[in-house]
């Protein structure tokens, strides 16, 4: 089950895709916060907690690859789901945004019934990673936990950070 109440960034530079978004999100029971380019999205992510980016790809300043790029390589940020939200078709921009770390691609304009169900399946993922996390926190050494924390260690034959 999603987690309601989650706190949420959306970062896109069209103020009208931003306040239908933002509103939609709210509608479905998250806080959300706003940021009109990609450099002030990492500020803010730097500077406070957010469950879930929704990220534009087409931005000034600093566009949507060059903040995944930033995720991550932030040991701080990496493991926060990032939903991609973009008017750009084809496989080759799905493709390079999964490589570089989102968790999902949805065009715009955005389904509210589709985005609503990746919302809730990235807050869940969150959800799993964080207590996964937590655990290792509780039943390792604290060397142990940092060592596996930048290294990362195999679960079911799949590489974890």
């Amino acid at each position: 089950m999603a987690e309601l109440g989650a706190r949420l960034l959306v970062a896109d530079d069209n103020k009208v895709n931003r306040l239908l978004l933002g509103r939609t999100l709210e509608l479905q029971g998250h806080q959300v916060s706003s940021a009109d380019n990609g450099r002030r999205a990492l500020q803010m992510l730097q500077a406070e907690r957010f469950d879930l980016l929704l990220l534009d790809l087409e931005m000034p300043e600093l566009d949507g690859f060059a903040v995944l790029e930033q995720l991550a390589a932030d040991a701080e940020l990496r493991d926060l789901p990032v939903i991609v939200t973009s008017s750009l078709e084809g496989v080759a921009h799905v493709a390079r945004c999964i490589e570089l770390g989102a968790d999902d691609y949805l065009h715009k304009p955005v389904n509210p019934v589709l985005l609503k169900a990746r919302v809730g399946s990235s807050l869940e993922k969150k959800r799993l990673r964080d207590q996964q996390k937590e655990q290792v926190k509780r039943f390792a050494t604290s060397a142990v936990a940092q060592d596996l924390a930048q290294s990362g260690f195999s679960l079911g034959g799949r590489r974890v950070q």
